[in-house]
């Protein structure tokens, strides 16, 4: 298993916007879904790292689906970011990007209309209300286990989207720049462009149609005008207010 195919990567040594340190090492890594990992090789990976948590960003339905096959005294958590209903996929399809399109290759137009505004989803996951408490959420475990010197892996499928968007809340909070984000966050596409060949290559196996492999290759890689998008619409003055009201409620 090559690193690249996770997605995986240590968010510790990016610099804070004042130069004077930088995000800790060995205590916060971003990936992909750990599901194509075998349960050895994901115990391998967990010893490796020292990971004691793993918090998936995942929806139910997609956890279901491809479980993370982790050791015994690594702890799970659950937090997604968005609901099933956000999701636009059915549980009878299926979450798998690749799996949807092999059922529904003779319907591009259904295709398309599958794909996500992700413009919108980069502003709903720091904005809306279910979406930014369950992301504050997040932010909070991180930093707790992180003061406690736990090593947390966060994952949602690609390592993309969600990911990117806990990685962006939780380097602001440690008062990294902007431009340091969005650099962290095109780090993807270093890993993802060789899988992505592959699987515009079978898009368009499957389907014939060269709009769909465009859409496919688009919605694969990270485009640093969505991670603008979130930092521009996330106030990081609510967190407070959000997990108070979590708290409040449990």
């Amino acid at each position: 298993m090559k690193r690249n195919e996770l997605n995986l990567r240590d968010l510790g040594g990016i610099p804070f916007a004042d130069r004077q340190g930088t995000v800790p090492h060995g205590l916060y890594l971003r990936s992909g879904k750990l599901s194509i990992l075998t349960r050895a090789a994901c115990a391998a990976l967990c010893k490796k790292h020292h990971i004691g948590c793993v918090i998936d960003l995942r929806t139910p339905v997609e956890a279901a689906e491809f479980p993370d096959p982790l050791p015994e005294d690594v702890a799970y958590l659950q937090i997604p970011l968005l609901k099933d209903a956000t999701v636009g996929i059915t549980h009878d399809t299926g979450s798998d990007p690749m799996t949807i399109i092999r059922n529904l290759r003779k319907e591009p137009e259904k295709l398309k209309a599958m794909v996500p505004d992700f413009r919108t989803l980069y502003t709903d996951i720091v904005s809306d209300d279910y979406s930014r408490r369950q992301l504050d959420l997040a932010v909070s475990h991180l930093r707790e286990n992180g003061k406690k010197g736990i090593c947390t892996l966060f994952h949602c499928t690609a390592g993309k989207d969600r990911t990117g968007i806990v990685s962006m809340a939780l380097l602001k909070s440690y008062g990294v720049s902007d431009e340091e984000i969005v650099k962290d966050y095109l780090h993807t596409n270093r890993n993802a462009f060789w899988p992505t060949l592959k699987k515009c290559i079978g898009v368009g196996l499957l389907t014939r149609n060269w709009d769909l492999v465009k859409t496919a290759y688009k919605s694969f890689m990270a485009d640093k005008e969505l991670i603008k998008t979130s930092i521009k619409h996330y106030d990081i003055s609510s967190s407070y207010n959000h997990l108070q009201s979590n708290n409040d409620d449990q």
